[in-house]
């Protein structure tokens, strides 16, 4: 075969294996943009449950396996907007779990107290030491509580700057919904006043 043959054949060659390598690549684009789009999605249909019905440890679970599974080193700006997202998701559900949890515990505790100073008991002092042993712990639980329903107000605010970095890679219908996120604080800035209130009046029960 002559130079000028051996030429073309090499730049055919090459031609090939650059345009079987582009293929390759823009495959491995669409097949990683399309595996963080359904970790969105599901992530955001997570999110949307756990805010409008009731919480679950499992929807916990499976956010934070979505945050495990994105990897996709060609679509980097993307993953990390999906990250970024899915992280504050898995927080939200977290701290309305728990807050869920707290305020249980904390009527429970001010039920208890509210039973206990209905029956006053003999001796007065024992009755008087019982009543503020449930007082502190109402106390430390509200306490928790408010601490929780502060870091999920945090959180909630700032999942709209987390929906606006990923807005430019996915479907406006794959992020949570705005009303959802502000009906969400607003039940949240409700829990938290109810819950100034009650323990003002668990505190009024109690003896000083």
């Amino acid at each position: 075969m002559s130079p000028r043959l051996l030429l073309i054949a090499g730049v055919v060659v090459l031609a090939a294996a650059i345009g079987g390598w582009v293929a390759y690549s823009s495959s491995q684009k669409a097949q990683q943009q399309a595996a963080i789009r359904q970790l969105v999605a599901d992530s955001t249909t997570l999110l949307r449950e756990a805010l409008t019905k009731t919480p679950t440890a499992e929807a916990a679970s499976r956010l934070d396996a979505n945050l495990q599974a994105i990897k996709a080193p060609s679509e980097r700006a993307f993953a990390d907007a999906a990250e970024h997202y899915i992280l504050g998701a898995r927080e939200i559900v977290r701290r309305r779990l728990d807050a869920t949890r707290l305020i249980a515990e904390a009527a429970a505790g001010r039920q208890g107290l509210a039973a206990h100073m209905a029956r006053p008991s003999v001796p007065r002092e024992r009755w008087i030491h019982t009543a503020g042993e449930m007082k502190r712990r109402i106390e430390g639980q509200h306490a928790d509580l408010g601490r929780m329903l502060k870091a999920l107000e945090d959180l909630l605010f700032s999942m709209p700057e987390a929906s606006k970095n990923l807005a430019p890679f996915v479907a406006p219908d794959l992020l949570i919904e705005e009303d959802v996120i502000a009906a969400a604080r607003k039940r949240g800035q409700a829990e938290a006043a109810r819950a100034v209130e009650d323990l003002q009046k668990a505190r009024d029960l109690a003896p000083r």
